[in-house]
């Protein structure tokens, strides 16, 4: 089968990692795939980023396509399509509006339309909804879910029924090569060696609310209590991120972006994400193939992959307190729920190989 997928850029975050992640299962399994994306990675550096982890067998196509909506863009993304024929092209993010076109004209190949959020938040206007819901409803671009709670959400608000829902995968992980020099540094932050290590790993936006997430450590540090946080994402350096990272206490480190996040997952304990809103996140399938335990707010597809004090634990709302007292929960009894446990959990539903072979079986139908 020959599949074009199609993306913004492959700069850090969940949704570009998973379509790295699919394109490489796809090829693995025989398939011929191109991966294009629009934003120009030669004058951005960031757009790239999760570049380094797509596999050679994947064609990479970088379009250079600026922010903006125009003709010439369009026949620019219509061209690629015309020299890569593909069966298949498999859209992430709001990328369609370049594809209504196509979809009119082209009733051969088949258009998928992954939603990676709630359905709410995966448009940018009004008029852009009803022209989505148009689309959808004659199955010209057919939409797909990542998790339950995002099937709903789309359900309910275009009123369409049967809308596949696959949930999202992710590879399992292993240690690199910066394993033992990782283990070093982060023994180096700890102020001894039994106190618990968290690990928060994310972008800095608003969806991650990780202003919650400094104001609870800082909290739990002001009752003496022993601990350590790593933040590793980018954006920390904006005069926002500079602000959370002066308020934030001593027991909390800013790491920046890493290659590597998988060795810092391995040697932490926790995961904590603390989002107002979610699809179902990449990173916190990450840290259940490590066996990291997750510490979350209950949102969006988050509740669909833990349930509290089976696979995690969850803040009953976005108060302080209330994630608080999901993290000292975890503290009071930090081996009650085992990594084989959590291990199991990702295996027999979030491997990437399941998640794969879902999407090939909806291309076919």
């Amino acid at each position: 089968m020959n599949i074009l997928q199609v993306i913004y850029s492959l700069s850090q975050g969940g949704a570009e990692r998973f379509v790295v992640n699919l394109s490489n299962e796809l090829a693995e399994k025989g398939h011929r795939v191109t991966l294009g994306t629009f934003r120009d990675d030669e004058t951005d550096p960031k757009m790239s980023f999760n570049r380094q982890f797509l596999n050679k067998k994947v064609r990479y196509v970088n379009l250079k396509i600026s922010p903006g909506f125009s003709l010439e863009k369009i026949n620019r993304i219509e061209n690629l399509v015309k020299d890569t024929r593909p069966d298949i092209i498999h859209c992430h993010l709001n990328v369609i509006p370049y594809f209504y076109r196509l979809a009119m004209t082209n009733r051969k190949t088949k258009i998928f339309h992954t939603l990676h959020n709630l359905a709410e938040k995966t448009y940018e206007s009004k008029y852009q909804f009803y022209i989505n819901k148009f689309f959808y409803a004659n199955r010209l671009i057919r939409p797909v879910t990542i998790s339950r709670e995002c099937q709903f959400s789309f359900e309910k608000l275009y009123k369409l029924q049967g809308v596949p829902n696959i949930n999202n995968g992710c590879p399992e992980i292993h240690p690199t090569s910066l394993f033992p020099e990782t283990l070093k540094e982060v023994a180096s932050y700890k102020t001894n060696a039994a106190e618990p290590l968290f690990i928060h790993v994310a972008r800095f936006h608003p969806q991650k609310n990780q202003e919650l997430l400094v104001d609870a450590f800082n909290k739990l540090a002001a009752g003496q209590n022993r601990f350590t946080l790593l933040i590793i994402g980018n954006g920390f350096d904006t005069p926002k991120g500079l602000e959370l990272q002066q308020k934030a206490c001593r027991n909390i480190h800013f790491l920046g972006l890493k290659a590597n996040v998988s060795d810092y997952l391995l040697c932490s304990d926790a995961f904590c994400l603390t989002s107002h809103y979610e699809g179902l996140p990449i990173s916190l399938l990450e840290a259940l193939s490590c066996g990291c335990v997750p510490i979350c707010t209950a949102v969006g597809g988050i509740t669909d992959v833990i349930e509290d004090k089976v696979e995690g634990y969850l803040s009953k709302d976005l108060s302080v307190d209330s994630y608080l007292t999901a993290i000292k929960a975890f503290m009071n009894c930090p081996g009650y729920i085992s990594k084989k446990v959590l291990k199991t959990h990702f295996k027999n539903n979030y491997s990437m190989g399941q998640c794969t072979d879902k999407y090939l079986q909806l291309y076919r139908s």
